[in-house]
């Protein structure tokens, strides 16, 4: 049988008029009679309804025949679903979450970079990296470093080498105040 004939079985078997049904789901006599005529389907919501009316599954209804419910425990299909988008949601705020952070991470070392190799004092205060020797040297002339230079604007930087071989340098940066 189908949703039609069973609907119209059902409805004969409580003794209710297409009427009488109507009133019972909120619903008009014209709503059944489309449904009893297979013109028409009722919406999920009425379905529920009609399964507790009449006092039988959703699946004998809409099939006329029981799924046999797996008894392993093995979680519904609403449930997986359910599951699988709270995961991705997850999944979701990790993945914005590292990604910042790399992106931080990577634009905090490219500064630090362009503050080494251009010499700007201010980066290489903050800088981990760099390792700080103590050394001797003849000071430039106070014009080289004077706060007034607008060239230097009071920063002299210069590399020195102490190593015959010339493969280690140091960086030497000195600044003037006013």
């Amino acid at each position: 049988m189908s949703f039609k004939d069973d609907i119209k079985t059902l409805r004969r078997q409580s003794n209710l008029t297409q009427e009488a049904l109507a009133q019972k789901l909120h619903v008009t006599r014209q709503t059944v009679s489309t449904w009893e005529t297979g013109k028409n389907m009722p919406s999920l919501e009425t379905l529920h309804a009609l399964s507790q009316l009449f006092n039988i599954s959703l699946e004998k209804l809409l099939f006329n025949e029981e799924i046999a419910m797996k008894k392993d425990k093995e979680p519904s299909l609403a449930t997986q679903i359910d599951h699988d988008v709270k995961l991705k949601s997850r999944y979701r705020r990790w993945t914005f979450g590292l990604g910042g952070l790399i992106v931080l991470a990577l634009v905090s070392i490219g500064i630090l970079c362009l503050g080494y190799y251009k010499g700007i004092g201010t980066i290489d205060r903050f800088d981990p990296f760099l390792s700080y020797k103590v050394g001797y040297t003849k000071l430039p002339s106070e014009k080289e470093i004077s706060p007034n230079n607008k060239a230097t604007n009071g920063y002299w930087t210069a590399w020195f080498t102490d190593n015959t071989m010339g493969n280690e340098w140091t960086k030497l940066t000195l600044t003037t105040g006013a």
